[in-house]
């Protein structure tokens, strides 16, 4: 019976069966157009040429699925022939869920799996303790086996959450919370390029894509803010850290491009008069909140201190290898030179030798773990350790009819 895994995050959603090596990226939300008034459900928005002051409709508020009817839109979506071609009566489920989620939110996912979809069976669990299996493959290589203890660090869409695990199992006294994700960093761009070029405020998806293209984590704040003194984009001087970004004319590009890396689309656009926008240090100081929450408006500390309280929350056995094992995942965690800043920041708070460890691809870490469990890989047999495997976990469908919602509930809960 196949076996698909849905990573379902606030921003996209990871789906694929175990037998695949990527998933496929869908929106996971419901978009209308401002100027022709059209609904567009999850990936259909990429047939869209009309995506200037786009509405969106999210199934997540604050980080927690509340919005049902909108998620059933996407999932029929990605359900649908169209898309994942997928047979739930005939098809296993591994789904994520954020961290530390509401029981009823819990209790109407599975009913909504089981009686609305009804999927064969489930294994219903938090996208950071998806990303704890094989990730021996990524902090040691191919010559390791899996570590005991993991400290995870997913910069998500909505917050960044720092959970460690022992053994598998979360250590809830360690686990902390920042609230600065993908999206705050997308407002806090649309906000300073609108108070100094352009007024952005409505172009969320133009603006999502020029934060994903053109920013990046320094790895020196001030020395790079210095750098940039007197910096407007790609003109003037020439500064190594400014350049301009083509918006898009909705014709020949959908997005925009960064001059001089447009291809085909700076071609076509070479005559026309395009609109520019000149980015220099909002190129990094916009990231920047991830350490500094303080730039937004938030009285609470950054990543980087986040990671040293949960370490520090855990018995003094277990934090010099939670040190040396953190592992960043998170579509978020995909900005360049976040690795390389995180480690120094946490060295620079630690007693201990910290090691920052990344996925090949940061969005899909918690995907490829789940792909990892369905096939049974999740410790190798010389682990010091004998975890669940996944048809412990896997809940079927028989099963909650006879257990009900809340022994469901609390199946799932023993896993975590």
């Amino acid at each position: 019976m196949p076996t698909l895994i849905l990573d379902n995050g606030s921003f996209s959603i990871k789906g694929g069966y175990a037998t695949d090596d990527d998933p496929r990226l869908i929106p996971n939300f419901v978009t209308r157009t401002k100027r022709t008034k059209r609904v567009y459900v999850g990936d259909l928005i990429d047939t869209s040429t009309d995506l200037s002051g786009l509405y969106y409709r999210s199934p997540f508020e604050r980080g927690f699925l509340t919005k049902w009817d909108c998620q059933l839109a996407v999932w029929d979506r990605v359900f649908s022939n169209d898309v994942l071609r997928c047979a739930p009566a005939s098809t296993d489920l591994i789904v994520s869920e954020p961290m530390f989620n509401f029981g009823q939110i819990q209790r109407s996912m599975d009913e909504i799996v089981f009686e609305e979809y009804k999927f064969a069976s489930l294994v219903r669990a938090p996208a950071t303790r998806l990303a704890v299996i094989g990730a021996g493959q990524t902090i040691y290589g191919d010559s390791g086996g899996e570590p005991e203890c993991v400290l995870v660090v997913d910069v998500g869409h909505s917050f960044a959450y720092v959970v460690p695990y022992y053994r598998g199992k979360q250590i809830s006294k360690g686990v902390r919370r920042v609230d600065v994700g993908g999206r705050m960093l997308t407002s806090y761009l649309k906000e300073t390029v609108s108070f100094r070029y352009w007024d952005m405020m409505d172009e969320t998806y133009i603006m999502n894509a020029v934060k994903e293209k053109c920013c990046f984590v320094s790895s020196d704040f001030y020395r790079d803010l210095d750098a940039a003194r007197g910096c407007i984009g790609g003109h003037g001087d020439k500064n190594a850290l400014g350049l301009d970004y083509v918006l898009p004319d909705f014709t020949n590009s959908k997005c925009g491009y960064i001059k001089g890396q447009g291809g085909a689309a700076e071609q076509q656009m070479a005559d026309a008069e395009a609109q520019v926008l000149p980015l220099c240090n909002e190129r990094f100081a916009i990231p920047e909140a991830l350490f500094h929450p303080a730039d937004v408006g938030l009285e609470q500390g950054g990543i980087h201190q986040a990671v040293v309280q949960a370490a520090m929350a855990c018995d003094e056995s277990l934090r010099g290898v939670l040190m040396a094992n953190i592992l960043l995942v998170g579509g978020t965690a995909s900005l360049p030179g976040l690795e390389r800043r995180l480690q120094s920041e946490v060295q620079a708070m630690s007693p201990y030798r910290v090691c920052v460890s990344v996925p090949e691809d940061p969005a899909t870490g918690a995907w490829q773990g789940g792909r990892l469990l369905a096939q049974g890989q999740e410790v190798p047999k010389e682990a010091t350790y004998s975890p669940a495997t996944v048809a412990e976990w896997r809940l079927t469908r028989a099963q909650y009819q006879e257990m009900g919602p809340d022994r469901a509930a609390a199946h799932f809960m023993k896993f975590i």
